[in-house]
């Protein structure tokens, strides 16, 4: 769906009541009904918010005028019924700031987080345009799962991550190639799909991606963006991360050999979503077209075995609203 065009609704289960609650939350009705989650849907019990409540608070933007896209209905296999993944934006289109998160299903501060902050994502709404994807793997962050296909990484099994982008990125021997020849789930074709299409009315200049690692035991920030691990905002989020007790891991190299500089990882080969982001060149329909090209794109990695889930919410909404007030105050 392109900007500007009504909301497309599938037809997936219990549809019709999820748009007349985000209808009746846009206008402002008195009587809110109850998210159309289905019966038997329960969220991963460790003190993470219940997913119908993300749910409601991500759609409160509703009522200052932002837009509801249902960027893909997810229905993996060994689910009962399929959850939406959603995606607001605000009343006014231009160069934007995308914000993204949940896209592992076993790391819940982010989606938490925004619940959160969402008058302060309405706030940069009214200054800047903005893309919100507050909850790319709702099935996953329900069953606690990383992946769509598997619960946790393995070396056996390929996990689908929602945000493979493996199939728009170019080949390094052969750049006028893909990585891969389709995405490895429809979820991962739908939002990257979604990403292309909205990026023509909704351009991303800033892209802020909220993760965790429950392998490691010090955070750090990925920047794929052109300034790198010089990039003013991602040496500010370090300092954030920092100054609500996260541990950081200044130098060195991540677990996977990447070198470290101040906390941050400069742009790294992934396949991932934020790789999409920064891709000045991406391959489609078997051609060579311009990608998303953002100026910044940053990846917020929070210890998850190392601090409680509460202290981990408090980082990441820490991280909202420096870095949302920055923007909304900056002046390009």
């Amino acid at each position: 769906m392109r900007p500007g065009h009504a909301i497309a609704v599938r037809a997936w289960p219990h549809a019709t009541a999820f748009i007349w609650l985000a209808l009746s939350i846009g206008q402002a009705a008195a009587a809110e009904p109850a998210l159309p989650l289905g019966a038997g849907t329960a969220t991963f019990a460790d003190g993470r918010a219940p997913i119908d409540t993300l749910y409601r608070a991500y759609l409160q933007l509703l009522g200052v005028g932002w837009k509801l896209e249902i960027v893909a209905e997810s229905k993996p296999a060994g689910t009962d019924h399929a959850l939406p993944i959603i995606a607001l934006r605000s009343p006014q289109s231009g160069p934007a700031v995308w914000i993204l998160a949940g896209i592992h299903g076993e790391e819940p501060a982010g989606p938490n987080a925004i619940a959160a902050a969402i008058e302060d994502i309405a706030k940069l709404g009214e200054k800047r345009p903005v893309v919100l994807m507050p909850l790319l793997n709702p099935q996953g962050y329900a069953r606690n799962w990383r992946y769509l296909n598997v619960a946790t990484y393995t070396k056996e099994i390929d996990g689908q991550s929602v945000g493979d982008s493996s199939h728009l990125l170019p080949d390094a021997e052969e750049p006028g190639r893909a990585r891969a020849d389709s995405a490895s789930s429809a979820e991962a074709a739908a939002i990257t799909r979604f990403v292309l299409d909205l990026s023509a009315g909704y351009p991303p200049v800033y892209s802020l991606d909220h993760h965790e690692d429950n392998l490691i035991d010090e955070g750090y920030v990925y920047s794929q963006g052109t300034q790198g691990a010089g990039d003013p905002l991602a040496i500010e989020a370090v300092a954030v991360l920092r100054a609500s007790g996260v541990p950081i891991k200044m130098g060195g190299k991540t677990r996977f050999g990447e070198d470290i500089s101040g906390g941050i990882i400069g742009p790294v080969v992934d396949s991932s979503i934020d790789e999409l982001m920064s891709s000045r060149e991406i391959v489609l329909d078997g051609r060579l077209r311009p990608g998303p090209a953002a100026k910044t794109v940053l990846v917020f990695e929070t210890p998850a075995a190392a601090l409680t889930l509460e202290k981990r919410v408090a980082a990441h909404l820490a991280l909202i609203r420096r870095l949302t007030g920055l923007l909304a105050a900056a002046s390009e």
